[in-house]
């Protein structure tokens, strides 16, 4: 049966799309704050870039002259193409996002049915439309739902390479997992790793797909993908590498340190690093600016290993189990919310719970029903990966390395919290629809069963 043809899928979907439509229509023309919802701190690293696009044909760096080089093309390409059709960088971006949220549901739906079956999906695709950190996100100029989005038709086409090996499979999965590493350099690495255990699971007869073919499918494509953009960044700014925004964060990585270590403020010690840059900085090669971060970044990050370490399992727990909820309150224009300072914890960098936003009853209740949502996700998840490992071992492997990769580069810096928990989220849908079918199945046969037992 096709995924358009459930009932129940097509009464998620509507009743999802009715939702953001409500939400939406709220944001637009009653919410206080306006536009000025959808702004973050690094919305103009990608609204700049995507702005000098249209009137000059090339990406800048934003407030200069220099080439773009510490983010990647894909989303601000995307913020230029909705201004050049609807001429609005703004409400426009945010109901396409809207859009690929709700349109998340799909390739959600066909990957969970691949693994455990049709009731496996219609969970699937129910714990990913509940999704808070999805809801909150598309309300925001920021990478997350056009990488996401992009990362599930990756992941469907992966999963069914897994099941049924074809070249066809392997050529998508690559086409968009190349799309998601432009949109998010986060994905650059996850590259070598999953061109790694593809190999393997090839050469190992896991799969029975000749190891050249999966050279010609999957490696060569995402090379032939990404070269372009190492070409481009060595011809205009002399820096043969994909971005340079890994050299820069190695260098900023180390500010929490150092507020802890002088007692300062994290502006104050952030500030402190970029003081300490040498003179005429700024106007220095990229290569030789990418050196210098490395070469002043390597001492930092051995004096605070062990901080960092000791650190290391909150930011975990941070990713995994938050809520986003400073954003969810802006969105839902929480009364003692207004009185914060909304730049300096709009993206939560700090506390583990915000408890300053935590007014009244109804803020509670709403971190209670965000938490737990998030909660509930994760738990029934790591449940489907131990079941889906008994029948489906290669797909179960390569979702639980995909998960583990975007948590662990999500939770090495103080910062780590929820908004880095968005690639890997739907796969926690997918497997936590593994486990509600398993469980509903049971408890069906347990209900068969329960007039013998009194």
């Amino acid at each position: 049966m096709p995924f358009y043809k459930d009932r129940v899928f097509q009464g998620i979907f509507c009743a999802l799309a009715a939702f953001k439509l409500a939400a939406f229509a709220y944001l637009f023309s009653v919410h206080p704050l306006g536009e000025n919802i959808l702004a973050f701190p690094d919305s103009l690293t990608y609204v700049y870039p995507a702005q000098t696009f249209l009137q000059y044909g090339h990406m800048w760096e934003a407030v200069s002259i220099s080439p773009m080089l510490l983010r990647t093309p894909g989303y601000p390409f995307f913020l230029a193409l909705i201004q050049l059709l609807t001429g609005n960088a703004t409400w426009a971006v945010a109901a396409v996002q809207n859009l690929l949220s709700l349109f998340l549901l799909i390739p959600v739906y066909l990957t969970a049915r691949l693994l455990a079956g049709w009731r496996a999906a219609r969970w699937a695709a129910g714990f990913c439309a509940i999704s808070v950190l999805y809801f909150t996100l598309s309300f925001a100029v920021l990478t997350e739902i056009l990488c996401v989005f992009l990362l599930a038709w990756f992941v469907y086409f992966t999963v069914r390479f897994l099941q049924q090996p074809r070249g066809r499979e392997l050529l998508g999965a690559a086409v968009f997992l190349a799309a998601a590493v432009y949109v998010r350099p986060a994905a650059y690495y996850f590259m070598f790793a999953a061109a790694i255990m593809l190999v393997c699971f090839c050469a190992g007869k896991l799969i029975r797909f000749p190891v050249y073919k999966t050279a010609l499918y999957f490696i060569l494509p995402l090379l032939a993908c990404i070269f372009p953009w190492h070409i481009r960044n060595a011809i205009q700014t002399g820096f043969s590498g994909f971005t340079s925004v890994g050299a820069y964060n190695l260098y900023i990585w180390n500010e929490d340190y150092l507020a802890d270590k002088w007692n300062i403020s994290v502006p104050q010690a952030h500030d402190a690093l970029e003081q300490a840059l040498p003179p005429g900085f700024s106007s220095l090669p990229p290569a030789q600016q990418v050196r210098l971060y490395k070469a002043m970044a390597a001492p930092l990050i051995k004096e605070a290993f062990a901080y960092k370490l000791s650190h290391a399992p909150l930011w975990a727990m941070k990713t995994l189990f938050g809520a986003n909820f400073v954003h969810l309150s802006l969105l839902t224009n929480s009364g003692h919310a207004k009185g914060n300072n909304l730049e300096a914890q709009m993206l939560n960098h700090t506390s583990a719970i915000h408890a300053g936003w935590l007014g009244g009853w109804k803020d509670k209740i709403l971190l209670v029903l965000a938490a737990g949502q998030v909660f509930i996700t994760v738990l029934l998840g790591i449940c489907g990966f131990i079941l889906a490992w008994k029948r489906q071992k290669p797909a179960a492997f390569w979702g639980a390395v995909y998960c583990l990769y975007f948590w662990a580069i999500g939770s090495t810096f103080f910062g780590a919290y929820a908004r880095f928990r968005a690639p890997f989220e739907f796969v926690l849908c997918i497997f936590a629809g593994v486990a509600a079918s398993r469980l509903w199945k049971q408890r069906h046969r347990w209900s068969k069963y329960a007039p013998h037992l009194r």
